[in-house]
């Protein structure tokens, strides 16, 4: 190994099958070798996506149980022991103690305050910490606590303007604050074959299909697309939905499903990993989240070319313009979100036209390349 490379530790709670958790690992498997030494670090010994981290990158854990959920369990909730949440942060300071990494650069929230603690044990090391969009503290406690280690942070790196705005206004130098999107293999998407995939889920082959991919949770208005159904298959009878993902609300999801009467139409089809090939089966792709940092699931869609329904929040605003590269709705708005879809399936050709748009926009911003680039610079930049 090179005296002069750079050790790159990069920190996220697991890697869950998530936006962040892909973004981490397509720049972990992308980073220059030659200048850059990188290793993968977890708080979970549940690592889904392990599997998927090229070979010269070692993937090391803190060790710590975590409470799964999902049927394909895909999805970390939280600790078995609560006191590992302490535990955690002693066993990072200790490594970073012993081996000194030149930068430690975390994604969520308990990771950056983890890192944002451990990194005052080496002076030798650059913290980088992640910001996935203003809404992400979900609680006052989490805000004060976030708030109060702001300082500790050398640099903050969000996937969205939203995001490094937020930090600026608690107090972040912006010179040290920097905005690197997301990003994904766009050509893996474009050319998904859907071939033989309707028939596997029992749809039939005249159906026109809504898809979404999201986790299962509150937050990513899955049910408002329930609650948006019934005007959607008043209008198009041949209409089936799909929702690609999983996560804790999955059964109450499958619940309302079943008490609305139109669970034929409706999928439910898990973690999967052919998501190229279901977003080419998709007609129209809809995304009604109620909060975001830079959804990864956007930018699939995108490269793509789908017609898009989106909700019309920081994050997706960064992706969607409303009536050029797709159609923006107001959140937790379900008549809206209804007649969105609705207007898309009755005009192909409107729809074509907001598809290639999109496309396009992704191909000229959300490249793989633009990704791993920024993050080479902020490396070389740092004090």
């Amino acid at each position: 190994m090179a005296d002069d490379r750079k050790t790159v530790w990069l920190y996220i709670t697991s890697l869950a099958v998530g936006g962040a958790e892909q973004s981490l690992v397509a720049l972990a498997n992308n980073l220059d070798r030659s200048r850059y030494d990188v290793t993968i670090w977890t708080t979970f010994n549940q690592n889904p996506l392990a599997d998927q981290v090229a070979d010269d990158v070692p993937v090391r854990t803190l060790n710590i149980d975590g409470v799964v959920v999902g049927e394909e369990m895909a999805t970390v909730e939280r600790a078995e022991n609560p006191l590992d949440y302490v535990r955690a942060p002693l066993r990072f300071a200790r490594a970073i103690r012993a081996e000194r990494p030149d930068i430690v650069q975390s994604y969520l929230v308990y990771d950056n305050t983890v890192a944002r603690i451990a990194g005052l044990l080496s002076s030798d090391t650059t913290v980088i910490t992640g910001a996935r969009g203003e809404r992400n503290l979900s609680s006052l406690p989490l805000q004060a606590l976030d708030r109060g280690l702001v300082p500790l942070s050398d640099y903050i790196a969000s996937n969205s303007r939203a995001g490094a705005e937020f930090y600026v206004e608690k107090g972040m130098d912006p010179e040290r604050v920097t905005v690197v999107p997301n990003s994904r293999d766009l050509d893996r998407y474009r050319h998904g074959d859907a071939t033989g995939l309707a028939a596997e889920l029992d749809i039939p082959q005249d159906a026109v299909i809504i898809g979404n991919v999201g986790r299962l949770i509150e937050r990513k208005g899955q049910f408002d697309v329930l609650e948006a159904w019934p005007r959607i298959k008043e209008a198009h009878p041949n209409a089936h939905c799909v929702f690609v993902g999983d996560g804790s609300e999955r059964e109450a999801l499958r619940e309302q499903v079943a008490s609305m009467g139109y669970g034929e139409s409706i999928h439910l089809v898990g973690t999967r990993d052919d998501i190229p090939a279901l977003l080419d089966l998709f007609d129209v792709f809809v995304f009604p989240s109620h909060h975001e940092g830079l959804p990864g699931a956007l930018i699939e869609a995108m490269a793509a070319e789908l017609p898009i329904v989106a909700s019309a929040i920081s994050g997706n605003t960064e992706l969607i313009e409303d009536e050029r590269t797709g159609l923006l709705v107001p959140p937790k708005n379900p008549s809206a979100l209804g007649d969105a879809v609705v207007s898309l399936l009755d005009d192909p050709a409107r729809a074509q036209t907001l598809a290639r748009a999109a496309r396009e926009e992704a191909y000229d911003r959300f490249t793989l390349e633009e990704m791993v680039d920024a993050f080479e610079r902020l490396y070389e930049s740092v004090e």
